[in-house]
């Protein structure tokens, strides 16, 4: 994949935490999107497992692009 800031080819990888990964407007106590701000989950942890979703890096820019 090419970055689309820079053009530059991208590293494909993964981002991956032991909590759920969210996209929040704000940061909140309970780690739990509010649907009604428009936030969402990007990826859950499951027993045993720990949340992961695939992305690309830019090392030249240092941008990531998120698959959700």
């Amino acid at each position: 994949m090419k970055c689309p800031y820079c053009g530059k080819p991208m590293e494909q990888s993964l981002i991956a935490s032991s909590e759920p990964i969210n996209f929040l407007k704000e940061e909140h106590f309970v780690n739990q999107p509010k649907k009604s701000q428009g936030e969402f989950n990007i990826a859950k942890a499951s027993m045993g497992r720990r949340a992961t979703v695939d992305a690309y890096l830019c090392r030249d820019c240092g941008k990531i692009v998120i698959n959700c």
